[in-house]
Protein backbone atom coordinates (compact mmCIF):
# COMPACT_ATOMS: atom_id res chain seq x y z
CA UNK A 1 0.00 0.00 0.00
CA UNK A 2 1.12 3.35 -0.77
CA UNK A 3 0.52 6.23 2.14
CA UNK A 4 2.13 9.57 2.80
CA UNK A 5 3.46 11.67 5.72
CA UNK A 6 3.83 15.15 6.08
CA UNK A 7 7.10 15.70 7.80
CA UNK A 8 9.69 18.08 9.00
CA UNK A 9 12.60 16.61 6.37
CA UNK A 10 12.88 14.49 3.34
CA UNK A 11 13.93 11.05 5.25
CA UNK A 12 11.82 8.51 7.72
CA UNK A 13 14.69 10.03 11.18
CA UNK A 14 12.66 13.17 10.51
CA UNK A 15 9.80 13.90 12.84
CA UNK A 16 5.97 14.47 11.63
CA UNK A 17 4.92 17.78 10.89
CA UNK A 18 1.51 19.33 12.28
CA UNK A 19 0.43 20.58 9.62
CA UNK A 20 -0.69 19.06 6.60
CA UNK A 21 -1.61 21.52 4.29
CA UNK A 22 2.07 23.63 4.98
CA UNK A 23 4.26 20.64 5.94
CA UNK A 24 7.81 21.43 4.32
CA UNK A 25 7.71 17.53 2.93
CA UNK A 26 5.37 14.91 1.74
CA UNK A 27 7.24 11.41 2.29
CA UNK A 28 5.31 8.91 -0.07
CA UNK A 29 6.07 5.58 1.53
CA UNK A 30 5.15 1.93 -0.01
CA UNK A 31 4.73 0.20 3.00
CA UNK A 32 5.47 -3.55 1.81
CA UNK A 33 9.20 -2.30 0.42
CA UNK A 34 9.22 1.02 2.54
CA UNK A 35 10.39 2.66 -0.79
CA UNK A 36 10.65 5.78 -0.05
CA UNK A 37 9.63 9.43 -2.88
CA UNK A 38 10.52 12.79 -0.79
CA UNK A 39 8.24 15.64 -2.13
CA UNK A 40 8.61 19.23 -1.21
CA UNK A 41 5.54 20.55 -0.50
CA UNK A 42 5.04 23.10 -3.52
CA UNK A 43 1.89 24.81 -1.93
CA UNK A 44 3.09 25.85 1.62
CA UNK A 45 3.65 29.13 0.41
CA UNK A 46 0.04 29.62 -0.89
CA UNK A 47 -1.86 32.85 0.32
CA UNK A 48 -4.98 30.18 0.37
CA UNK A 49 -6.07 26.58 -0.49
CA UNK A 50 -2.89 24.68 0.15
CA UNK A 51 -4.87 21.57 1.95
CA UNK A 52 -7.05 21.53 -1.32
CA UNK A 53 -3.87 21.72 -3.58
CA UNK A 54 -1.99 19.27 -1.07
CA UNK A 55 -4.51 16.80 -1.26
CA UNK A 56 -5.51 16.44 -4.86
CA UNK A 57 -1.68 15.98 -5.37
CA UNK A 58 -1.82 12.98 -2.77
CA UNK A 59 -4.64 11.73 -4.94
CA UNK A 60 -2.73 12.83 -8.05
CA UNK A 61 0.45 10.32 -6.39
CA UNK A 62 -2.21 7.22 -5.89
CA UNK A 63 -1.51 7.65 -2.00
CA UNK A 64 -4.68 5.87 -0.45
CA UNK A 65 -3.55 6.65 3.30
CA UNK A 66 -2.31 10.09 4.82
CA UNK A 67 -0.27 10.40 8.45
CA UNK A 68 -0.59 13.76 9.32
CA UNK A 69 -1.14 15.67 12.91
CA UNK A 70 -3.87 18.18 11.60
CA UNK A 71 -6.19 18.02 8.36
CA UNK A 72 -8.57 20.85 8.13
CA UNK A 73 -12.06 20.45 6.57
CA UNK A 74 -11.37 21.87 3.06
CA UNK A 75 -8.21 19.05 2.57
CA UNK A 76 -10.62 16.57 4.58
CA UNK A 77 -13.51 16.70 1.77
CA UNK A 78 -11.33 16.22 -1.35
CA UNK A 79 -9.76 13.38 0.49
CA UNK A 80 -13.24 11.67 1.17
CA UNK A 81 -13.93 12.25 -2.55
CA UNK A 82 -10.99 10.33 -3.39
CA UNK A 83 -11.11 7.66 -0.82
CA UNK A 84 -7.90 8.69 0.73
CA UNK A 85 -8.47 8.02 4.41
CA UNK A 86 -6.94 10.16 6.84
CA UNK A 87 -5.10 9.48 10.23
CA UNK A 88 -4.63 12.63 12.30
CA UNK A 89 -2.66 13.14 15.72
CA UNK A 90 0.12 11.87 14.74
CA UNK A 91 3.76 13.00 16.07
CA UNK A 92 7.35 11.64 16.19
CA UNK A 93 9.70 10.12 13.61
CA UNK A 94 7.97 9.08 10.49
CA UNK A 95 9.91 5.89 10.65
CA UNK A 96 7.62 4.78 14.02
CA UNK A 97 4.44 6.23 12.46
CA UNK A 98 4.64 3.98 9.69
CA UNK A 99 5.39 0.90 11.86
CA UNK A 100 2.13 1.81 13.72
CA UNK A 101 0.63 2.01 10.89
CA UNK A 102 1.42 -1.36 9.48
CA UNK A 103 0.75 -3.01 13.03
CA UNK A 104 -2.78 -1.51 12.36
CA UNK A 105 -2.71 0.52 15.84
CA UNK A 106 -4.00 3.83 13.76
CA UNK A 107 -7.29 4.22 13.46
CA UNK A 108 -8.28 6.54 10.56
CA UNK A 109 -10.66 10.17 11.35
CA UNK A 110 -14.06 10.17 10.41
CA UNK A 111 -13.92 14.30 10.63
CA UNK A 112 -11.37 17.58 10.25
CA UNK A 113 -9.67 17.83 13.78
CA UNK A 114 -8.65 21.70 13.00
CA UNK A 115 -10.77 24.29 11.10
CA UNK A 116 -9.84 25.57 7.82
CA UNK A 117 -6.62 27.82 7.61
CA UNK A 118 -4.64 26.00 10.35
CA UNK A 119 -1.21 26.58 10.57
CA UNK A 120 -1.50 29.75 7.92
CA UNK A 121 0.12 32.43 10.73
CA UNK A 122 1.72 30.06 13.18
CA UNK A 123 4.51 32.06 15.12
CA UNK A 124 6.47 30.26 18.05
CA UNK A 125 6.84 32.33 21.29
CA UNK A 126 9.95 32.89 23.28
CA UNK A 127 10.38 34.41 26.97
CA UNK A 128 10.84 38.26 27.01
CA UNK A 129 12.70 40.27 29.66
CA UNK A 130 9.57 39.55 31.97
CA UNK A 131 9.43 36.01 31.89
CA UNK A 132 5.79 35.58 29.96
CA UNK A 133 5.93 34.46 26.58
CA UNK A 134 5.94 37.35 23.97
CA UNK A 135 6.51 36.96 20.13
CA UNK A 136 9.56 35.73 18.77
CA UNK A 137 11.78 38.70 16.51
CA UNK A 138 9.58 38.20 13.54
CA UNK A 139 6.78 39.20 15.50
CA UNK A 140 6.88 42.48 18.01
CA UNK A 141 9.99 42.39 19.40
CA UNK A 142 10.38 43.25 23.23
CA UNK A 143 10.38 46.82 23.65
CA UNK A 144 9.76 47.99 19.72
CA UNK A 145 7.58 50.98 19.09
CA UNK A 146 6.81 50.13 15.60
CA UNK A 147 6.59 47.53 12.29
CA UNK A 148 8.99 45.69 11.03
CA UNK A 149 9.13 42.52 9.48
CA UNK A 150 6.94 40.04 11.10
CA UNK A 151 4.68 36.65 11.18
CA UNK A 152 1.17 35.89 9.90
CA UNK A 153 -0.52 37.67 7.30
CA UNK A 154 1.74 39.87 5.51
CA UNK A 155 4.24 38.91 7.86
CA UNK A 156 2.72 41.44 10.60
CA UNK A 157 3.88 43.25 13.42
CA UNK A 158 7.63 43.15 13.98
CA UNK A 159 10.29 45.01 16.10
CA UNK A 160 12.81 45.73 13.38
CA UNK A 161 14.79 49.08 13.19
CA UNK A 162 14.15 51.52 10.62
CA UNK A 163 11.04 51.97 7.80
CA UNK A 164 9.63 48.24 6.47
CA UNK A 165 9.42 48.12 2.67
CA UNK A 166 5.55 48.89 1.97
CA UNK A 167 2.00 47.91 2.68
CA UNK A 168 2.62 44.21 1.99
CA UNK A 169 2.34 41.79 -1.37
CA UNK A 170 -0.73 39.72 0.05
CA UNK A 171 -1.18 36.87 2.48
CA UNK A 172 1.78 35.56 4.20
CA UNK A 173 3.93 37.84 2.35
CA UNK A 174 3.96 41.09 2.82
CA UNK A 175 6.42 43.12 4.77
CA UNK A 176 5.48 45.74 7.70
CA UNK A 177 6.12 48.94 7.77
CA UNK A 178 7.23 52.16 10.54
CA UNK A 179 10.20 52.10 12.74
CA UNK A 180 11.46 50.60 16.04
CA UNK A 181 13.53 50.00 18.52
CA UNK A 182 13.97 46.51 18.93
CA UNK A 183 16.44 44.15 18.56
CA UNK A 184 17.11 43.74 14.87
CA UNK A 185 15.27 40.39 13.13
CA UNK A 186 17.17 37.49 14.78
CA UNK A 187 18.78 39.39 17.33
CA UNK A 188 18.46 38.13 21.07
CA UNK A 189 15.37 40.12 22.73
CA UNK A 190 17.20 40.93 25.84
CA UNK A 191 21.07 42.27 26.73
CA UNK A 192 22.57 44.94 26.14
CA UNK A 193 21.86 45.41 22.29
CA UNK A 194 18.12 45.74 23.21
CA UNK A 195 18.18 48.20 25.60
CA UNK A 196 18.07 45.80 28.33
CA UNK A 197 19.65 44.63 31.17
CA UNK A 198 22.24 41.86 30.13
CA UNK A 199 20.76 39.23 32.46
CA UNK A 200 17.34 40.25 31.68
CA UNK A 201 15.23 36.86 30.55
CA UNK A 202 18.14 34.69 30.54
CA UNK A 203 17.75 31.43 28.81
CA UNK A 204 20.00 28.01 29.13
CA UNK A 205 21.44 26.81 26.50
CA UNK A 206 18.75 23.99 25.38
CA UNK A 207 15.84 26.47 25.24
CA UNK A 208 17.98 28.96 23.55
CA UNK A 209 18.93 26.31 20.86
CA UNK A 210 15.26 25.40 20.77
CA UNK A 211 14.17 29.11 19.95
CA UNK A 212 17.38 29.20 17.30
CA UNK A 213 15.75 26.40 15.34
CA UNK A 214 12.28 28.12 15.50
CA UNK A 215 13.22 31.25 14.26
CA UNK A 216 15.34 29.86 11.72
CA UNK A 217 12.40 27.81 10.23
CA UNK A 218 10.33 30.50 10.60
CA UNK A 219 12.98 32.63 8.47
CA UNK A 220 13.46 30.17 6.17
CA UNK A 221 9.86 29.85 5.51
CA UNK A 222 9.03 33.44 5.06
CA UNK A 223 12.37 33.64 2.62
CA UNK A 224 10.62 30.73 0.59
CA UNK A 225 7.71 32.85 0.53
CA UNK A 226 8.88 35.99 -0.51
CA UNK A 227 10.41 33.72 -3.10
CA UNK A 228 7.01 32.42 -4.40
CA UNK A 229 5.59 35.47 -4.33
CA UNK A 230 8.83 37.07 -6.45
CA UNK A 231 8.03 34.08 -9.10
CA UNK A 232 4.59 34.96 -9.12
CA UNK A 233 4.97 38.51 -9.89
CA UNK A 234 7.69 37.63 -12.31
CA UNK A 235 5.50 34.94 -14.35
CA UNK A 236 2.54 36.82 -13.82
CA UNK A 237 0.71 33.71 -12.34
CA UNK A 238 -1.62 33.43 -9.20
CA UNK A 239 -3.45 30.49 -7.50
CA UNK A 240 -7.56 30.98 -8.15
CA UNK A 241 -10.31 29.41 -8.40
CA UNK A 242 -10.86 27.77 -11.48
CA UNK A 243 -14.41 26.58 -12.76
CA UNK A 244 -14.72 23.55 -14.60
CA UNK A 245 -17.80 24.43 -17.09
CA UNK A 246 -18.78 21.02 -17.51
CA UNK A 247 -20.06 20.42 -13.55
CA UNK A 248 -21.51 24.21 -13.50
CA UNK A 249 -24.82 24.59 -13.05
CA UNK A 250 -24.62 28.25 -12.70
CA UNK A 251 -26.31 27.62 -9.65
CA UNK A 252 -24.93 31.05 -8.19
CA UNK A 253 -23.60 29.82 -4.95
CA UNK A 254 -19.95 30.63 -5.41
CA UNK A 255 -20.89 34.03 -6.11
CA UNK A 256 -23.26 34.20 -3.01
CA UNK A 257 -19.95 33.24 -0.59
CA UNK A 258 -17.13 35.16 -2.58
CA UNK A 259 -15.97 38.10 -0.18
CA UNK A 260 -14.08 39.63 -2.94
CA UNK A 261 -17.05 39.96 -5.65
CA UNK A 262 -14.51 37.95 -7.96
CA UNK A 263 -17.15 35.73 -9.12
CA UNK A 264 -19.92 36.57 -11.81
CA UNK A 265 -22.70 34.07 -13.62
CA UNK A 266 -22.55 34.14 -17.31
CA UNK A 267 -23.80 30.50 -18.59
CA UNK A 268 -21.87 29.23 -15.88
CA UNK A 269 -19.86 30.47 -12.89
CA UNK A 270 -16.90 33.16 -14.37
CA UNK A 271 -13.66 33.99 -12.15
CA UNK A 272 -11.80 37.15 -12.11
CA UNK A 273 -8.62 36.27 -11.73
CA UNK A 274 -7.89 40.03 -10.52
CA UNK A 275 -9.85 39.99 -7.62
CA UNK A 276 -9.59 36.46 -6.44
CA UNK A 277 -7.78 35.39 -3.07
CA UNK A 278 -8.10 31.65 -3.46
CA UNK A 279 -9.68 32.21 -0.26
CA UNK A 280 -11.61 28.66 -0.82
CA UNK A 281 -15.19 29.39 0.40
CA UNK A 282 -16.19 29.01 -3.34
CA UNK A 283 -14.58 25.58 -3.21
CA UNK A 284 -16.14 24.26 -0.38
CA UNK A 285 -19.47 25.74 -0.93
CA UNK A 286 -19.94 24.69 -4.35
CA UNK A 287 -22.55 21.64 -4.49
CA UNK A 288 -21.63 20.20 -7.36
CA UNK A 289 -17.57 20.12 -7.08
CA UNK A 290 -16.72 22.36 -10.22
CA UNK A 291 -14.54 24.65 -8.67
CA UNK A 292 -10.65 23.99 -7.31
CA UNK A 293 -7.60 26.16 -6.85
CA UNK A 294 -5.33 26.45 -9.68
CA UNK A 295 -2.14 28.12 -10.57
CA UNK A 296 -3.48 30.23 -13.93
CA UNK A 297 -1.71 33.14 -15.73
CA UNK A 298 -3.06 36.34 -15.50
CA UNK A 299 -3.31 38.27 -18.45
CA UNK A 300 -1.92 41.97 -19.27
Amino acid sequence: MKIAVTSTGPTLDDNVEARFGRCPYFLIIDTDTMQLEAIENPNIALGGGAGIQSAQLMSEKGVMTVLTGNCGPNAFNVFGQAGIQVIVGISGPVRDAVEQFKTGSLSSASEPNVASHFGVSATPTVPTATGQPGINPMGQGAGGAGFGMGGGRGMGRGGGMGRGMGRGMGRGGGMGRGMGMAAPMGMPSTGPAAGLPENAGLQNPDQELASLKQQAQMLEQQKQQLNERITELESGRKAAAFVQTDKCTACGTCADVCPNNAISIDKHAVVNLRLCTACVLCVSECPNGAISITQQKIGS
